[in-house]
């Protein structure tokens, strides 16, 4: 019995606990986190497992690992430390001054209340919840920023392995009952493709993603074998008709953006690239452009195909929809003007919906609620007010100097170059997607961003010629 834990133990990679910690936590988050509703059941488990990491992870942090990733520790604190303060009972004389909140005064006058202590939030029970959820992606940095740059990237396979069981349950939705066992929320969108999720813009984003990280794997350094390409080369291919069946507008624009950023991602070794090669081995050098182009028309021929069978839902949604009608864009007005007018407090993190039904209007009550802006720009502006303007500009201003710095890399063959490069493309294509939902709020979304993040922030070569951030 020792003799085959040996074995076994043998097969399993080296790492330190946190990395496995980190490992307990994403499949965790894949498992019970796909939703971004506060009222679902499975959080009652994946918020005390993050809250016991956080611990563990807290008790190992060292503070040579929080100067390294100060940037990242100091903005992910400041979150934190915003529905923190919306929570902190205010003087009457202090809260009845911010903006919006006189609907409020007259409710305590009419029932007699008199002067009452309150938060900033005008709903401290979702402000709560918001500080609560922020406790999961918050584990994932204090575990991620005391791995080395070699356990995150052994976390890549881990990820792909996740997500691609979220692909398959997405394609076995499609071909089996709409209300059925495979969907695992209440509140979804039955029939489509949502896979681990509960919404399938969510999982179309995740499969955009796949994408790039899948193109890394490949490329991957060091021992590589030919098995591994194939199924990489071939899940890549599924993917692209996977996308097109979640019927998501915003997965396919996000599929658009993630594609063409590859060949950036992965880059070119200048010393091949400046090199003559002779000429019998040219042909050697342009078989993987080759492989390439017979995937683009392998590609192809899955999205015709698809096209053809009837199952673009995606497609269809995109051609025949008008953009005018779209409740995310009739309700942009209200909302513009809803920021205005809490400005610049705000109204608590969380609060969207219960705010927004104070100022509907007349012409947009429908049988439906909106749970979100399905704009997390506009509705984390909403909610935090200023403050979320200057964490957001900090947060652009630090993507862009990262991004700059990656892309002019000369080792841009490099593995540190090309994980930086992933992570900075993952980091975008969340941050579009959230221009017409809110991917962030799912946990297993949120804690894949910070690993993009982690990513993004890999230690460059030092003979660049930029700073570091």
């Amino acid at each position: 019995m020792r003799s085959k834990i040996a074995d076994i133990r043998t097969l399993l990679p080296r790492a330190s606990a946190t990395f496995w910690a980190l490992c307990v936590l994403l499949v965790a988050c894949f498992v019970l986190g796909g939703s971004a509703r506060g009222n679902v059941a499975s959080l009652m488990i994946l918020r005390p497992i993050s809250a016991l990491l956080l611990g563990f992870g807290l008790w190992r942090l060292q503070m040579a690992q929080v100067k390294e990733h100060w940037f990242l520790v100091a903005l992910a604190l400041a979150i934190l430390a915003v529905p923190a303060f919306q929570l902190i009972p205010l003087p009457p004389e202090v809260w009845s001054r911010l903006p919006g909140r006189g609907l409020v005064e007259e409710i305590d006058r009419v029932a007699g209340l008199g002067h009452v202590w309150r938060p900033l939030s005008l709903t401290p029970d979702a402000t709560l919840n918001a500080l609560y959820a922020a406790i999961v992606p918050f584990t994932a940095l204090v575990l991620g920023i005391q791995l080395g740059a070699e356990e995150r990237s052994r976390l890549l396979p881990l990820v792909l392995v996740l997500c691609g069981i979220s692909a398959l349950l997405g394609l076995l939705q499609t071909l089996g009952d709409p209300n059925g066992p495979l969907y695992f929320y209440t509140v979804t969108n039955n029939g489509s493709a949502v896979g681990l999720f509960a919404n399938r813009n969510h999982q179309a984003l995740v499969l955009a993603m796949m994408l790039p990280m899948l193109a890394l794997l490949v490329r991957g350094h060091g021992t590589r074998t030919g098995a591994r390409q194939l199924v990489a080369l071939a899940t890549g291919l599924a993917l692209l008709p996977l996308i097109l069946i979640t019927g998501s507008r915003a997965g396919l624009a996000v599929a658009g953006v993630a594609i063409p950023a590859i060949p950036f991602i992965l880059g070119r070794d200048q010393q091949t690239a400046t090199e003559v090669p002779p000429a019998r081995t040219r042909w050697s050098l342009a078989a993987p452009y080759a492989g390439q182009v017979g995937m683009v028309l392998a590609g192809t021929c899955l999205i015709a195909l698809t096209i053809w069978l009837g199952r673009d839902v995606a497609w269809d949604r995109l051609l025949a929809a008008e953009t005018a009608g779209d409740a995310r864009v009739k309700i942009l007005p209200t909302l513009l003007s809803m920021i205005q007018g809490y400005a610049p407090a705000g109204s608590g993190m969380g609060s969207f919906m219960q705010v927004y039904q104070v100022h509907e209007p007349d012409a947009l009550l429908t049988t439906t609620y909106m749970n979100h802006a399905h704009n997390d720009w506009l509705e984390v502006l909403l909610d935090g007010g200023a403050v979320s303007v200057l964490l957001l500009g900090i947060a652009i201003i630090g993507f862009l100097l990262r991004t700059k710095r990656a892309f002019a890399a000369r080792a841009a063959a490099s593995p540190a170059v090309q994980y930086a490069r992933l992570g900075l493309v993952m980091v975008l294509l969340a941050a579009l997607a959230s221009a017409s939902d809110y991917p962030l709020r799912v946990p297993s979304l949120a804690s894949l961003f910070v690993l993009a993040a982690l990513w993004a922030s890999c230690t460059l070569p030092k003979s660049q010629p930029l700073d570091a951030l």
